[in-house]
């Protein structure tokens, strides 16, 4: 069964490449990664999503990747709640 991670604080020209990139660091691949973008500007909103294999996955990344940084920025790593929307 798969699991989210949200990432937040992240910088305003942070891609899904540089996410994906940080989780490499550790080496674990995840299976999407997703920057959320403003419409607007097509920049960052300073979050995302991280969805991994299985949830012990993603209790081990949270737990390596805490205090990493992207750009300067030091990043808030949670297991994401399950959206009431239902969307993804």
């Amino acid at each position: 069964m798969s699991a989210r991670l949200y990432v937040g604080n992240l910088p305003y020209s942070c891609t899904d490449d540089d996410v994906r990139e940080l989780f490499k660091t550790v080496n674990i691949e995840p299976t999407s990664v997703r920057v959320i973008m403003d419409r607007g500007t097509g920049l960052s909103k300073g979050f995302g999503f991280v969805e991994l294999e299985t949830h012990e996955l993603a209790v081990m990344s949270r737990n390596k990747l805490t205090g990493a940084s992207i750009g300067n920025r030091n990043l808030v790593i949670d297991l994401a709640k399950p959206n009431p929307t239902g969307r993804k």
